[in-house]
């Protein structure tokens, strides 16, 4: 069974989007996100622009791992940790983008708010599926 076939025998909560909402989310998403990264970069130097990439490089790298666990893997349940941890990660550096330059951490906002969506529906689907 493929990835896709898999997601769509799941049981999904009522408030699941259409699946074409993530190919037009994600783009934009993306652009604010590096906006945001170089709004912050040209403001700090030394070590706080060490820091403000590392931040935003860590929940990058989590959020590129979160798609194969979960449809690559079919692994709700370790996808519901990589999520959650990525939350963290993504609160922490939206929370430092804000302390730098408040205009890059609105920018910041809208990911935040989807990953945040994003973390609900992967519970909800865990819930679903794996706590039956």
């Amino acid at each position: 069974m493929g990835n896709m076939d898999w997601y769509q025998t799941l049981i999904k909560p009522a408030l699941t989007p259409p699946d074409m909402w993530f190919g037009v989310v994600w783009p934009v998403l993306y652009v604010m996100m590096a906006a945001a990264l170089l709004m912050v970069l040209i403001k700090l130097s030394g070590r706080d622009r060490w820091l403000a990439a590392g931040l935003f490089l860590v929940q990058l790298g989590l959020n590129l791992c979160w798609a194969p666990v979960f449809f690559g893997g079919q692994n709700i349940s370790a996808a519901l940790a990589v999520i959650v941890v990525l939350w963290l990660a993504l609160s922490a550096t939206v929370w430092f983008f804000f302390k730098v330059y408040r205009p890059a951490g609105w920018m910041m906002l809208p990911y935040w708010g989807w990953v945040s969506f994003a973390t609900y529906l992967n519970f909800e689907i865990w819930r679903l599926n794996v706590l039956i």
